[in-house]
């Protein structure tokens, strides 16, 4: 019988190994049965009457469609702000600026979007569509913002220097060199916002309304219902969506590592 290392640096991985069996593999096998065995036998009941209902497939247009606009909604406010701080000469003032912009997650998701619910009302701002994806602007800004700060702080100087001496001016340089290498840093924070956007149930409960119906409140709902079978055919179509999405930002960040920043 083989002796267990105890000094193996592997050991270090069984609690996350452990951890993972927990919290993902069992969670994941329990989605399985319920889908297809929910009634003792194995059936695709409640798969195909997720897939030939019209509405089902309405509600993940629509909740595709708000995630994808917030998340690049996010992308185009988070850019500009990470790269603008990360071009702060005081690293004090970066933390600063940073810590006034993270600050407000350490409060409750929950309690954040009830509050800009009752704002919106005290500004005549009628619930719906925009409402929502302006909370999710706000509410998942955060994510996208650190990642590409962080991405853009790396960047060696050097790299910005060589360009310069070949005469690039500031904007081709960025183009050039800050936009690919930055890129990484734009694939996670697209996963980190587009990821919890698309499977939201709380906010759009509060910040939508009936046109504004997405795939995370129809989860909610069948869970509500006790609608076990149902609502295990919904998780597994939402982490099919998130693992698609996965699959894309990797294949977009694998093209941009091959493509290396420089003059052309």
């Amino acid at each position: 019988m083989k002796k267990i290392n105890f000094n193996s640096r592997s050991l270090f991985a069984l609690p996350y190994l452990i951890y993972m069996t927990i919290f993902v593999v069992v969670p994941l096998f329990m989605l399985l049965y319920f889908a297809f065995f929910g009634d003792g036998t194995f059936s695709f009941t409640e798969v195909s009457a997720f897939f030939t209902d019209s509405s089902q497939w309405a509600t993940v247009a629509r909740s595709l469609r708000i995630a994808l606009t917030a998340s690049l909604a996010c992308i185009l406010i988070g850019y500009p702000l990470a790269y603008t701080i990360a071009r702060i000469k005081s690293k004090t003032m970066q933390y600063m600026v940073l810590m006034a912009l993270v600050a407000p997650m350490w409060i409750n998701g929950l309690l954040r979007t009830i509050a800009l619910k009752d704002l919106a009302t005290l500004m005549n701002i009628p619930t719906g569509e925009t409402l929502l994806t302006l909370g999710l602007i706000i509410d998942y800004l955060p994510f996208m913002l650190m990642p590409i700060y962080l991405v853009i702080t790396g960047i060696s100087k050097s790299y910005l220097e060589v360009s310069a001496d070949l005469g690039a001016s500031p904007f081709i340089t960025f183009l050039k060199v800050t936009l690919p290498l930055s890129m990484s840093g734009i694939i996670s924070g697209f996963l980190m916002v587009f990821t919890p956007a698309v499977s939201t149930y709380y906010m759009s409960e509060y910040l939508g309304n009936q046109s504004t119906f997405m795939i995370g409140e129809q989860l909610n709902t069948m869970f509500t219902k006790d609608n076990k079978s149902g609502a295990a055919v919904i998780a597994l179509i939402l982490l099919v969506l998130v693992g698609v999405s996965v699959f894309v930002a990797n294949q977009i960040s694998r093209i941009g590592n091959n493509k290396k920043g420089g003059i052309a």
